[in-house]
């Protein structure tokens, strides 16, 4: 059996694509496959997907229509072919770092059913910035859980499942109702299960590139191509991993300033908000305790970046 099936979703990224189905066959662990699901693809992702099948037969390409929403059932039925029990994701302009899927695979075959590569993203100037989440800690996974906040620290790219698990589940991929993510709806399906069992790695082997992110508004499809192009060739130097490892020490300290100034922007609004007298409304007595809820889930999440990030910060600049 293959050691691991990487499933990349696409419709309209031609560009794109090569590059990361490029760094998905690029592992240190070379039995794998890389499933290419398309979803109603542009004749030139079709040809871009035929090419690739062509020149490695480790690639598949599911020529399927165009599915409801994102084409999320077409991954399920991915997942039916797929020819490994290690299932890994991977969207069409982003890139895994060489080490990604021997690093998740040593912690699917400890035991754990659900896995991921420590979460970020990386904005137009190359800066990384961290998603604060680890799903081996149930503080975290309530963040994710908590549907009030709206927070996810769980993408596609850089997570891997045991397709057992994900049978066991009962609530294989299908259209994500109106208002929610595709990935986090699909996700919290197997969080609520009990055989789930979560663990994020202590290193960044996947580099998000997310178009949906406020700070990559309106850029050109010139720009990501050269910008993806770029970071795949540097992701294939001597030293990359150690080079990323750097650059998320130095995003961990931001999220931690940036949680700490959300802490006492709640602490401000719930003083402010105060009517000053004993006569207290029902509505403000609501508002009041949404904010306190708020200012919980902000210290909580706090807590847990400090005591799990301290000692990984402190090796990683050892290293550096």
């Amino acid at each position: 059996m293959t050691r691991a099936s990487i499933l990349v979703p696409t419709h309209n990224r031609p560009g794109t694509l090569p590059f990361s189905v490029g760094s998905a066959l690029a592992q240190t662990e070379s039995d794998l496959e890389v499933i290419i699901i398309g979803d109603g693809v542009t004749p030139e992702v079709r040809r871009t997907a035929q090419d690739l099948v062509a020149h490695d037969s480790r690639v598949v390409f599911l020529d399927l229509p165009k599915g409801e929403n994102h084409g999320e059932v077409h991954r399920d039925t991915a997942i039916g072919s797929a020819r490994s029990d290690a299932i890994f994701y991977l969207c069409d302009d982003d890139l895994l770092m060489p080490s990604h899927v021997s690093d998740l695979l040593g912690l699917l075959h400890a035991g754990r059913t659900f896995v991921q590569s420590l979460n970020g993203w990386i904005d137009l100037d190359g800066v990384i910035h961290r998603s604060p989440g680890w799903l081996d800690d149930p503080v975290s996974v309530s963040w994710v859980m908590q549907p009030r906040w709206n927070y996810n620290f769980i993408s596609l790219t850089g997570t891997a499942h045991s397709r057992r698990f994900y049978q066991e589940v009962g609530h294989p991929w299908s259209a994500t109702p109106a208002g929610d993510w595709p990935d986090r709806y699909q996700w919290r399906m197997m969080l609520y299960q009990r055989g789930f069992s979560g663990a994020t790695s202590r290193r960044m082997t996947a580099l998000q590139f997310p178009a949906s992110e406020p700070a990559r508004a309106g850029i050109t499809e010139r720009r990501q191509l050269a910008e993806i192009k770029h970071w795949a060739k540097r992701i294939q130097q001597p030293g990359a991993q150690q080079q990323i490892d750097g650059m998320v020490a130095e995003a961990t300290d931001a999220a931690l300033i940036h949680v700490t100034r959300l802490l006492i922007a709640s602490e401000l609004t719930l003083r402010e908000t105060a009517p000053g007298s004993e006569d207290m409304t029902g509505s403000w007595r609501a508002q009041t305790a949404e904010l306190e809820e708020l200012r919980r889930w902000r210290e909580d999440m706090l807590n847990t970046l400090s005591w799990r990030i301290t000692r990984p910060l402190r090796a990683i600049r050892r290293r550096s």
